[in-house]
């Protein structure tokens, strides 16, 4: 058998080479301590995220439990048309409420417009009246007194007594003019 042989060396060389080791070894556990010491703590941000974490597996859970994921994609569709068509029943309902007040405001409006219209048909109306009265006024007015006067009798020779009021001048020399236009419209 061999023998380990341990080489001789000086003890104090020894001491100084296990001392150097310890040395080294009590640097590097001290070295171990601080970076531990000065090491972030992460025990809130890993709670954060933990309870994160809780919540999206609540939802996940609750997505995994969802009538729509059990539906086969046929029932969907037949689910989905159904809804749509009950939001249509609803979307029709509403335009038809739409078009009748639409149809009760026009209604209104064209009220309003035809009885606008008729005050301005009375108006327009009450003008031809004013001026058609006016104008039969001025007929009458014109006609009337000759009528009257020639019904008169001869005696009170109103008609002499008209044009002289006419012409105004007096009532021999009216006369005169009178008498001179008649000859004149008799020699033509």
């Amino acid at each position: 058998m061999a023998e380990d042989t341990i080489p001789e060396t000086d003890p104090a060389e020894a001491f100084e080479s296990v001392r150097n080791e310890l040395s080294l070894l009590h640097s590097a556990i001290k070295g171990l301590t601080a970076a531990r010491e000065e090491m972030p703590d992460y025990s809130t941000t890993l709670g954060n995220m933990a309870q994160g974490l809780g919540t999206i597996e609540e939802r996940l859970q609750r997505i995994e439990q969802s009538r729509a994921l059990a539906l086969s994609p046929v029932e969907l569709t037949k689910e989905i048309d159904a809804a749509a068509d009950a939001v249509r029943v609803q979307d029709r309902q509403m335009l038809s409420d739409a078009r009748e007040a639409l149809a009760r405001s026009l209604g209104r409006i064209d009220g309003m417009i035809e009885r606008g219209q008729a005050v301005e048909r009375r108006i327009e109306r009450e003008w031809m009246i004013g001026a058609a009265g006016m104008i039969a006024g001025i007929l009458l007015w014109s006609i009337l007194p000759g009528a009257i006067v020639r019904s008169l009798p001869e005696s009170w020779h109103a008609p002499e007594w008209m044009a002289a009021r006419m012409m105004g001048m007096e009532h021999a020399v009216a006369g005169e003019r009178m008498i001179e236009a008649a000859e004149k419209a008799d020699e033509q």
